[in-house]
């Protein structure tokens, strides 16, 4: 509960292990070139995550989700603590692997006599709250300080992500102060650079045993068992984000979630042993910097164009972002070339795929026709435009006063993400899931 006092390394290579060093990404079979974006394959090769800080909201409207578990009824534990827990166990499973160890700390409220908002903690305290139940909760979080104690702290530790678990009910102390919800979420993530920060959050659902407190502060409602929403989110580098995101939060992949500035860098290709060719060109590889090229050996024409396919692989990207993927959400900055994305497709409606196994590992397949030959040797993108997810409305609610009759719902959940959307409002990066380039060129 979140009360404010005053107001062509790829994400293939994100298995758990492989988040803390350098991969390569394999070069294709045959005769496919593909390699990651040119901006983005340096950065995500060269980030290594240095430390994990986990944080875990300890007020008491987070009671009900850590209640403690009674072995004779045959209690499993809610979802939250089984979801919470498996995660804590794989954060402590990477310490080896980690510059500095993981750090756990408790979110509290701010109090007169006690300014301390961080209370440090161990895996093993952690771990026993968790499972065990909070015995001493806090009166009360506050979102905005929450996200800036944690930005403040990762930033004395670069390569520092930052993991934060809680209800993100957030309820200015003063009700008038509401409608600048999302202006408070803005200003505390102001405390790091735009382009130098990305933000993931997972949400889920999980049994809640306790007393509920209403964002919109109606009186407590005790419930048993009703399923309320809880968040994980992300906080760091735009490429440690996306390796924490697809490698050590892989399990929670199904889970509604949202990404600003995330920086994912799907493996692809430009596979050319299709069969049926249109035109004439050649292509070559890319490197784990660079694009790969596309030359035409005859110039296209309006009568005789060419056409290229792009092989996308998008196996690890979160599934709800794979299920955006259309011909209506990709789209093309042809830099001048003329060229235009005309058809996009799954594997399942790849005709080469039975014959061609090398093209079975990719999941999504872009057409792109030239008419005209290129001036020069221009770069063009295949970019996937990052759109606000529809989960984000449905869990929001102006009024949770009702909460046992309206279901799971978070107070005024739509601001709080309109806040980090339009923290991220200028940062072109911000704006795509991801921008694969091809440079295409022509021979005289």
């Amino acid at each position: 509960m979140l009360f404010t006092l005053a107001s062509r390394n790829t994400l293939s290579c994100l298995a758990i292990g492989a988040l803390f060093s350098a991969c390569s990404g394999p070069k294709g079979e045959g005769s496919v070139a593909g390699s990651p974006t040119k901006e983005s394959a340096a950065n995500v090769a060269a980030a290594k995550v240095s430390q994990i800080n986990v944080f875990v909201d300890m007020s008491g409207g987070m009671r009900g989700f850590m209640h403690a578990n009674d072995p004779g009824r045959n209690e499993t534990g809610s979802e939250f603590q089984r979801t919470v827990m498996d995660l804590l166990s794989d954060v402590n499973r990477l310490a080896p692997k980690l510059t500095a160890p993981p750090a756990y700390y408790f979110f509290k409220e701010k109090e007169p006599t006690n300014p301390q908002v961080l209370v440090p903690s161990t895996y093993a305290g952690m771990t026993g709250a968790v499972s065990g139940g909070l015995k001493n909760a806090a009166r009360g979080s506050e979102l905005p300080q929450m996200l800036s104690e944690a930005l403040t702290l990762q930033a004395k530790k670069p390569g520092t992500v930052s993991i934060l678990i809680s209800d993100f009910i957030f309820a200015p102390q003063n009700v008038k102060d509401t409608w600048r919800i999302k202006t408070f979420i803005k200003d505390a993530l102001n405390a790091v650079e735009p382009a130098k920060l990305a933000v993931s959050v997972f949400a889920n659902t999980s049994e809640f045993r306790g007393n509920f407190y209403p964002g919109n502060r109606t009186g407590k409602q005790p419930l048993n068992g009703e399923q309320l929403p809880y968040y994980i989110w992300v906080l760091g580098d735009p490429a440690l984000v996306g390796q924490v995101d697809g490698g050590l939060l892989r399990r929670l992949a199904a889970q509604p979630q949202a990404h600003y500035n995330v920086a994912f860098a799907p493996p692809y290709a430009v596979p050319d042993f299709l069969t049926d060719p249109v035109g004439n060109w050649t292509v070559a590889e890319g490197t784990g910097a660079t694009a790969p090229v596309v030359t035409f050996t005859k110039k296209p024409t309006l009568g005789k164009p060419a056409e290229i396919v792009v092989a996308l692989d998008l196996n690890q990207l979160p599934a709800s972002i794979v299920g955006q993927v259309s011909a209506n959400t990709l789209r093309l900055a042809e830099a001048g070339t003329g060229a235009t994305l005309t058809q996009v497709f799954p594997l399942a409606q790849m005709p080469d795929a039975r014959q061609q196994p090398a093209l079975k590992k990719y999941t999504h397949f872009a057409r792109l026709r030239f008419v005209q030959a290129p001036a020069g040797a221009p770069t063009l993108h295949l970019e996937l435009a990052r759109t606000e997810p529809a989960w984000v409305a449905a869990y929001s609610t102006a009024s949770d006063s009702g909460i046992k009759k309206q279901g799971p719902k978070t107070y005024y959940l739509k601001e709080v993400m309109a806040g980090v959307a339009d923290y991220f409002a200028d940062e072109p990066s911000a704006q795509r899931v991801f921008s694969l380039p091809v440079r295409v060129t022509a021979r005289d």
